[in-house]
């Protein structure tokens, strides 16, 4: 991932900007000519500093650390005496003169990471304490316009800061836990701090806890009323057939306590033609915060003007340009005007009583939707290091593995405005946690003060997105206060009145003044209401009756749908794998030096957080594949990135074609699942992980995978009972079924051709099983066994031969019990020439040939080039196939392309 693209001005004086949302407005970024300065407060290390930005970047780039890039090999341990120091950030500027002579004349800190003091001309400020908050200062007479103005922030270390803030708590109990596992190779009481709560390490990435500006700081001016935020909401009269719209407007005034005329208009066009339009006068006082919020501004509009916003697979994504214009009454300013995106749509939690538990289920704009997608991370522990164009690549991903939804987990950030923009724009549901994870928090009053501003200025900042599905006050602090995940069983009382003072007191209180628009959940996981009625914790957090599960489990048999729960939604499940050769060389020294490429080298035990975590990939490997071959310890390295690759790609499968038939399927009054988001879809660096994407935005396998298993139509194959059965399924109850005719193959290990090919003609219909047989007498009757052959499932236009579906397979057994894999020979016949498709400029079709059937087929190339394969990880179960490369970078001759090329399957990495 590339820095932010920084941009410097000729002159300074091209700062002093027009905003239409206040009068003028300076960006005192890095990227805007102005020269910040990074130090600690001795001055024994001084660099310059980047804002937004934070202390590793800035000593990374003034080539201060000589052990080399952040994340190269232990640098995380090496570097780690940095979040111990305390940092000064200190700027040198200038303003015109006539900047003076506006009513309100505010310095804006967007993002300050984490606890500082400020000061503006050796006079303070204010302190922050919360990386998620705006902070606003009056700067009117304290601002020099006829010299030089000097800030400084002096920020101290968040470890020390979140000890003694601990250590003060403990004098009474402490809030646990205590610290990580020590396997998390992290800092201790991130809970104590609000920030980043994985910057102190998870068992999925590492401890860079940093210090900084990571949002820009503004130099804001205005005379009248300037908008903020604002907020929408939205019903459907299905009897008037009309839109009923709520809207509220979050504005600031230039004082407190004096009254403010004026006339809002709202516009909303479709590519110039106006929608609808209205007028509202209002008189808006600031409060002391000079701080006011509009009454609602309620308005209708037929449904036949309106096309509805709706997820990705549901519908299109429909956004309207909405103009929001203020114009102080009397007054000579032109109008203050906020330009943005609105999308029509609806979202409604479903939890009706069933004969057993409750439904748990979404509806957008009326319609039931089934979840499909995963959970989102930060995409790199240093924020800073977040660029659009990469937001831009995870969630286009995502659509292209048919995701409609993404959970925003509650250790991270709230996320970039591009972020939310993005997924407006792409169709990507959000469910989005408070970030509070996997903790016990403090509900002291200093701390519910933070948390009461931080959650009303997200909230506020965020809940016109469509996007944005549903808020959950947290990660995971049900279950674990309730299981006892950290100690807390002697004072339970006192943890749980704590929990409800944070979560339902003080979040969820907030949460539903500002945002009336959409659901809210505690937890996640929860039981829905029923944790409600329970006191909002749970006696069974998690319980499949109701609500939404966490499930994990790295011993069983993972390869057997009947292993897995059946739940009402499954918002997090997953299993671990290696990084890709290419993201390991990033991180490790040359093969051959040390012993970074061994498997039981140091640093992939000190890059496995989670505990015993390589040992689980083992496990599960030799109990699905098999060993890996005997031969050098590098090599055995190799080999297990392509298993773990490739068992965790096999077993999500498995356990999401598991809720996916639950939605339809009733197990005894447990199913209905309307949702499956796998943990998780990118990593934060290149290290052990449950992603389906790679630090860099390389697919792993699974991501493969995933275009397949949350396709709109699929026909899996299934045992059950003793019966193998093809099941078809489409998300949407029959829309995105398409007539054609099935065939069903029944192979050996051994050869090409298939055993017996049935055919299904005149297939149209959904959730029903069209074919159904008694697997081991089947199998016997051809010759076959559960050790020696397999099944395929091909959907195709009976007419043209066109696939209208993923292919689906079944492996009767485990690879280990299979008695005649044969090492198929797999090659590349040929390679095209480079045209250009729909998409990539840069698309190659590579021709593949078999003598027999291989499993997990990968396709890869030496160098570290960017783009992906159609498909990947496949079964060949035919002699020939052809897949296409689309490249990232431009490519003018496949010549080199194909002498990049790796072919690698199953045969040849096992004994």
């Amino acid at each position: 991932m590339m820095r932010r693209q920084q941009l410097t001005l000729p002159t300074l004086v091209l700062l002093v900007l027009i905003n239409k949302t206040l009068g003028y407005e300076i960006d005192l970024s890095t990227a805007n000519g102005y020269e910040w300065s990074a130090a600690l407060p001795n001055k024994s290390i001084t660099v310059p500093g980047r804002v937004p930005g934070s202390i590793y970047t800035d000593l990374d780039e003034a080539e201060i650390f000589s052990g080399g890039p952040l994340l190269f090999r232990f640098n995380d341990l090496d570097y780690r005496w940095v979040s111990y120091e305390d940092w000064d950030y200190s700027l040198t500027f200038n303003v015109p003169a006539n900047v003076a002579s506006y009513s309100a004349v505010d310095l804006v800190f967007y993002g300050v990471d984490t606890v500082a003091e400020i000061e503006l001309n050796g006079s303070p400020l204010g302190t922050t304490n919360n990386m998620f908050i705006r902070y606003k200062y009056n700067i009117k007479d304290s601002l020099k316009t006829d010299g030089s103005n000097e800030l400084l922030i002096r920020f101290k270390s968040p470890v020390k800061y979140a000890r003694d803030r601990y250590d003060e708590q403990a004098v009474d109990y402490p809030v646990l836990p205590t610290c990580l596992d020590p396997a998390y190779q992290g800092e201790c009481h991130a809970n104590h701090i609000r920030k980043m709560q994985s910057s102190f390490s998870w068992d999925w990435g590492p401890a860079f806890p940093t210090v900084g500006l990571w949002h820009p700081v503004k130099l804001e001016a205005y005379n009248t009323v300037s908008i903020r935020d604002w907020w929408v909401g939205f019903e459907r009269d299905e009897i008037q057939q009309l839109w009923k719209v709520d809207m509220k407007i979050h504005c600031e005034t230039p004082d407190s306590g004096i009254d403010h005329a004026g006339t809002f208009t709202v516009t909303i066009t479709d590519q110039q033609q106006v929608v609808q339009t209205l007028k509202q006068e209002t008189v808006l006082t600031g409060d002391g915060n000079r701080q006011v919020s509009t009454p609602v501004i309620s308005f209708v509009v037929p449904f036949s003007q309106i096309k509805p916003w709706m997820p990705n697979g549901w519908g299109e994504q429909k956004l309207y340009d909405m103009k929001i214009e203020y114009q102080e009454t009397g007054s000579a300013e032109p109008p203050v005007v906020l330009d943005e995106k609105i999308g029509f749509r609806t979202v409604e939690l479903i939890e009706d009583d069933l004969p057993i538990g409750r439904t748990y289920y979404f509806r957008v704009n009326g319609e039931p939707v089934f979840l499909k997608g995963s959970n989102w991370i930060p995409s790199a522990v240093l924020p800073e290091l977040i660029t659009e164009q990469y937001l831009r690549e995870l969630l286009t991903a995502s659509k292209d593995a048919h995701m409609n939804a993404m959970r925003i987990w509650g250790g991270g950030i709230y996320e970039f405005p591009e972020f939310y923009r993005i997924a407006d724009e792409l169709g990507i549901l959000i469910w989005h946690d408070m970030m509070y994870a996997c903790s016990m928090y403090p509900a002291n009053e200093q701390f519910l003060e933070t948390v009461s501003v931080e959650i009303r200025q997200q909230v506020r900042r965020l809940s016109h997105h469509p996007s944005v599905l549903i808020w959950a006050g947290n990660n995971e602090n049900e279950v674990a206060l309730r299981q006892n995940w950290y100690g807390t069983e002697s004072k339970f009382d006192t943890y749980k009145a704590d929990y409800i003072k944070l979560y339902v007191d003080t979040i969820k209180r907030i949460v539903n003044e500002e945002d009336p628009s959409r659901p809210f959940t505690v937890s996640s996981p929860s039981n829905g209401k029923k944790s409600e009625e329970e006191g909002y914790v749970s006696l069974n957090p998690g319980n499949p009756e109701y609500g939404d599960v966490h499930y994990y489990n790295y011993f069983a048999d993972m390869w057997n749908w009947e292993t897995y729960p059946k739940p009402r939604m499954a918002t997090e499940y997953g299993f671990q794998a290696l990084p890709s050769v290419h993201a390991w060389t990033t991180a490790a020294n040359p093969i051959g030096m040390d012993d970074d490429w061994h498997y039981d080298g140091r640093l992939l035990f000190t890059r496995q957080h989670h505990p015993g975590g390589n040992d689980e990939l083992v496990l599960q490997v030799e109990g699905q594949l098999g060993k890996a071959r005997e031969t050098t310890q590098e090599q055995r390295f190799l080999d297990m990135i392509y298993l773990t690759q490739m068992h965790q790609a096999e077993a999500i499968k498995i356990e999401s074609e598991h809720y996916r038939r639950l939605q339809y399927l009733d197990f005894d009054g447990l199913g209905h699942c309307m949702g499956s988001l796998y943990w998780q879809l990118q990593d934060i660096w290149q290290g052990p992980s449950w992603a389906s994407i790679e630090y860099g935005g390389r697919w792993k396998p699974l991501h493969h995978f995933a275009t397949k298993f949350f396709a709109p139509l699929s026909f899996m194959l299934w045992v059950r009972d003793g019966n193998v059965a093809i099941y078809p399924h489409d998300y949407r109850s029959g829309a995105d079924m398409v007539p054609g005719i099935l065939l069903i193959k029944l192979q050996s290990w051994s050869q090409i051709n298939p055993i017996v090919t049935e055919r299904i003609p005149n297939v149209n219909g959904n959730s029903t099983i069209f074919w159904q047989k008694p697997l081991d007498s089947w199998l016997s009757d051809n010759g076959c066994s559960r050790q020696t052959c397999f099944l395929t499932a091909t959907y195709q236009d009976p007419e043209t031969g066109r696939q209208l579906a993923p292919d689906s397979y079944l492996y009767p057994s485990n690879f280990t019990a299979v008695t005649n894999l044969a090492k198929a020979n797999v090659q590349v016949t040929s390679v095209g020439q480079v045209y250009e498709s729909s998409q990539s400029s840069w698309t190659i079709d590579v021709e593949l040939s078999t003598d027999k059937p291989a499993a997990f087929v990968w396709l890869d190339t030496s160098t570290d080039r960017k783009g992906r394969f159609s498909d990947n990880a496949f079964l060949m179960s035919t002699a020939t196939k052809t897949v296409s490369f689309w490249s990232s970078d431009p490519i003018t001759d496949s010549t080199e392309f194909s002498n990049e090329l790796r072919v690698a399957h199953l045969a040849e990495i096992i004994r």
